[in-house]
């Protein structure tokens, strides 16, 4: 049943859970909810739009849409997320701005347990409680941006779809230039308009947010910096600490255990 056709028939309650599944390349267009959102992602990576801003919210990552706010989702790769949709009309009042803010332990266990007893049918005071918490956690929480990935043109986008399939191709701007059909100041001035940033930032930042899935397996820091095309891991973990403030062991300790036993 889609989320609004659940609101319909349980206005009743403080929370509804979901899980969704979307296929890499998955677009789930503008739209909007009657009730608040919070889409934590548990595999894959996705791209979503609200607010005139473009976002992506990796497994460390969350995001939270207030209620009537029309957003637009794109599965990076294949996704699936939490998805917790909450109601406006009861005891917890939310904040009225969107935010992605990084999970913390304790937040990914709050949204656990809000799927645990929402399936089990816990009291709705103590689902009251665990509300509480997390709205205050959202709100203490650092507030997470990674750059944006996915572009709107088609030149950056046939690049980004190669890199996307083999991220360590060494291509300069000169040989993607002419391979994409356009010129080497074109490539620059429209990757700038759309990203705020140079041509190789934005390569390494797809190299980098493409890594987030690699961690998600027992395979070797060094073995995922090859093939990323990096030189060296050391090279891999000082972007991967410049970006997101961490140090991919870290990341992988912290963030990609989620012991998740929910049901789908």
């Amino acid at each position: 049943m889609q989320a609004n056709e659940l609101i319909q028939s349980y206005t009743h309650k403080q929370l509804i859970t979901k899980t969704i599944h979307m296929p890499a390349g998955y677009v789930d267009d503008f739209h909007s909810h009657p009730w608040h959102q919070i889409v934590f992602p548990f595999k894959g990576l996705l791209q979503s739009s609200i607010g005139g801003k473009s976002i992506i919210v990796p497994h460390n990552a969350m995001l939270y849409i207030p209620a009537n706010t029309s957003h637009k989702s794109v599965a990076v790769t294949n996704t699936e997320f939490l998805a917790v949709y909450l109601n406006p009309d009861v005891w917890v009042e939310y904040a009225s701005e969107a935010k992605s803010c990084l999970v913390t332990p304790f937040i990914k266990q709050l949204i656990l347990l809000l799927f645990e007893n929402e399936m089990s049918q816990q009291s709705e005071s103590n689902i009251t409680h665990l509300l509480l918490v997390l709205r205050d956690q959202i709100v203490m929480a650092n507030s997470y941006d990674i750059p944006l990935l996915l572009p709107t043109d088609k030149r950056l986008l046939a690049i980004f779809k190669q890199l996307k399939q083999q991220p360590d191709l060494s291509f300069t701007l000169k040989e993607w230039a002419k391979k994409v059909g356009a010129s080497e100041r074109t490539l620059s001035r429209v990757c700038a308009k759309e990203f705020s940033q140079s041509f190789s930032l934005w390569r390494q930042n797809i190299r980098l947010v493409l890594s987030l899935q690699l961690l998600d397996s027992k395979r070797s820091i060094q073995d995922i910096a090859l093939e990323l095309g990096y030189t060296s891991d050391s090279a891999y973990i000082y972007a991967f600490k410049k970006l997101f403030n961490q140090t991919p062991s870290k990341y992988r300790r912290d963030s990609l255990d989620h012991n998740l036993t929910l049901r789908i």
